[in-house]
């Protein structure tokens, strides 16, 4: 269930809109993460306000791991 949030403009009731991941664009993964591609994901929930159209990202998480195929 989505979190409930106050516009930091109108102090209206900001809505969930998606997950948003961001990739990395660490130049310092290392030897191992350079050969294998190792991406580092970082996960942020997306809200907006309806009313004025105010959007906020709230950092979530860090996913990390290889590339994945169905990532496409």
């Amino acid at each position: 269930m989505a979190k409930q949030f106050e516009c930091l403009r109108c102090k209206g009731q900001m809505k969930y809109l998606k997950e948003y991941r961001f990739d990395s664009q660490d130049n310092n993964r290392g030897i191992f993460g350079a050969l294998f591609d190792i991406e580092e994901h970082l996960i942020f929930d997306v809200y907006v306000c309806p009313r004025c159209r105010h959007t906020e990202f709230f950092y979530t998480g860090v996913r990390k791991g290889f590339d994945e195929w169905n990532d496409w």
